[in-house]
């Protein structure tokens, strides 16, 4: 009976061990970065602004290409004046006479020529600027890995510290049992026992405002990902990769930031609105072509469609000098050139804020680095003490109370290192997001969505 009762004990704990396994899932930092990035709507926005930007520049593109034009009208004419006799028109058009069924169709064309010095400039203007909205786009992507990189980052060190925190609240409570043991047999102090009850309740509040911390950044994350994760779900650490050497950030890495090279379309399409602004000082030249048909018939509208012939042709230049526009075009002029200089600020403060960016983040990371050194040491140094404490409680010599407060600051030390790993994994993904994000989004992105 007994047998039998251990054995559904043992499946029943066994289910459910499984079905809590089961259920957790590991959030890894990649998918969670495809997934934002997939269910960004300010992305999409962005991507959509991409699609505009091009649209416009095929519409003023088509300035440069000729007009033609198709007209045609059927209708009847009824004179009312009965004195005129002759048939009188413009532009081959009848305006009196007889009353009639009359068709009329025409094919005109213009193509101006000025296009090529004024048009095709500001076609290009809005060619850059379209140019300038895909880079805008990829910032807008940059700065979502970005965010999303320090969530993630903040998510794994939480995970770290609540696991450390759980071992070092565990100590603490035998510690405190043991210090309470030891009072009663008049071996310990009653400030022994106050120091330890205070220390496992700073614990236990410290773990409580982690806790807190976590689920609001998790919260975060739900909402860049439009997923729902929760609490008992397992984070990915990023550990260093010690086979990825990081340089020293260069001058050219920050020249091919998204940023600086929106900045600088932006610059190029002023540049050419300037052009094309001055050249509007020029005529406009344009050369135009009409060819007419006409029919007309006094009693059916079919024979008025059927006598539709040839009825003349016209074609020139024409040619259009501004004179005087009460200073539009010179204030034209004059607010581009401040837009101009105003744009190269604008490019000054973008490549000093690009390079702060890249040498605080390179900063924190050689910190970072040389701090790691410094627990790893410490790491071990504490481990030799655990192996030697143990060695000296097994004879005697050390109390479990020693043993415990010892395990207490090994689990500090070592919660603290992994800690400093994640976060140097951490800088490492955003000195690469910084220097090459290229490179970096076309491992998660392919090819990228900011197209046209």
């Amino acid at each position: 009976m007994r047998f039998h009762l251990a054995i559904m004990a043992l499946t029943v704990f066994s289910s459910v061990f499984c079905s809590t396994i089961a259920g957790a899932e590991e959030i890894t930092y990649r998918d969670v970065i495809e997934i934002a990035i997939h269910a960004s709507a300010g992305l999409k926005v962005k991507e959509q602004d991409v699609k505009i930007a091009h649209a416009a520049y095929r519409q003023v593109f088509a300035g440069l290409y000729p007009e033609l034009t198709l007209t045609g009208r059927l209708e009847r004419y009824e004179n009312l004046d009965q004195d005129t006799q002759d048939i009188q028109s413009v532009n081959s058009e009848v305006v009196g006479g007889q009353t009639s069924w009359r068709s009329l169709a025409y094919l005109s064309g213009q193509y101006d020529i000025s296009s090529w010095y004024k048009k095709r400039y500001e076609a290009s203007y809005y060619e850059k600027l379209r140019d300038a909205m895909v880079f805008d786009c990829t910032t807008e992507s940059k700065k979502l890995a970005r965010d999303v990189t320090d969530l993630f980052g903040r998510l794994a060190e939480g995970k770290a510290r609540l696991k450390y925190g759980e071992e070092i609240v565990k100590a603490l409570q035998g510690l405190v049992a043991l210090r309470n043991e030891a009072l009663t047999g008049g071996e310990a102090s009653q400030e022994d026992v106050v120091k330890a009850e205070s220390d496992l309740e700073g614990a236990e509040r410290e773990q409580a405002t982690l806790m807190k911390e976590f689920r609001e950044n998790l919260e975060a994350l739900n909402s860049y990902t439009a997923k729902s994760y929760a609490v008992t779900d397992e984070i990915e650490n990023l550990s260093v990769e010690t086979d990825h050497e990081v340089a020293e950030p260069a001058a050219h890495q920050i020249e091919e930031t998204p940023e600086l090279k929106a900045r600088r379309k932006e610059l190029e399409a002023l540049q050419l609105k300037a052009k094309s602004t001055f050249n509007n000082y020029l005529p406009d030249v344009s050369m135009y072509g009409r060819y007419d048909y006409y029919g007309s018939d006094t009693d059916s509208m079919d024979n008025a469609l059927k006598e539709i012939r040839e009825s003349g042709y016209s074609a020139g230049i024409l040619v259009s000098l501004p004179v005087f526009d009460g200073g539009a075009r010179k204030w034209e002029r004059a607010k581009t050139r401040e837009e101009i200089k105003k744009q190269e600020e604008s490019i000054k403060a973008t490549m000093e804020e690009r390079k702060r960016e890249l040498r605080t983040a390179y900063s924190g990371y050689m910190e970072l680095s040389r701090a790691l050194t410094h627990y790893r040491k410490l790491a071990e140094q504490y481990e030799k003490l655990r192996v030697i404490s143990g060695k000296a409680a097994a004879l005697g010599q050390r109390s479990r109370a020693d043993l415990l407060e010892l395990e207490k600051d090994y689990l500090q030390i070592m919660r603290d290192l992994k800690v400093t790993e994640i976060t140097m994994g951490v800088y490492q993904k955003r000195l690469a997001i910084e220097s090459d994000y290229g490179s970096f989004m076309r491992e998660f992105y392919g090819n990228w969505s900011c197209q046209y």
